[in-house]
């Protein structure tokens, strides 16, 4: 009975976990205004002594704009986790699973730019 008990716990916390972040995105996040909507959330929370304005101006950060390893699966890891000894933190809990698919969807734009401009 206890085996039992604690199968269903871990059932429990698992299925709570998989609910609080999802891996699939609740809309196109290549979509127009889901990415300026993603521009103005990385503005507001990211920029400052950071990313600058549009990931353009790395100061305790680097720069992002034209940086083509940026995709989804990336971003959305960085963003989770963070970077372990830099001054990049995890914002799972600091903003929404909305919101976090926005910056993916803003940030992965700046590396499918990026992507653009090497293939010409």
């Amino acid at each position: 009975m206890p085996r039992r008990i604690f199968l269903l716990l871990l059932l429990g916390v698992v299925a709570a976990a998989s609910r609080a972040q999802t891996l699939t995105p609740p809309f196109d996040i290549k979509a127009p205004a889901v990415i300026e909507q993603g521009r103005v959330i990385f503005n507001l929370r990211c920029a400052g002594r950071c990313h600058g304005i549009d990931g353009r101006d790395g100061f305790d950060a680097p720069i992002l704009a034209g940086k083509d390893y940026l995709d989804p699966p990336f971003i959305l890891g960085t963003l989770l986790a963070g970077r372990p000894g830099s001054a990049m933190p995890s914002w799972k809990g600091r903003l929404t699973d909305e919101e976090l698919w926005r910056v993916v969807a803003f940030l992965s734009s700046l590396g499918d730019q990026a992507r653009a401009a090497q293939s010409r």
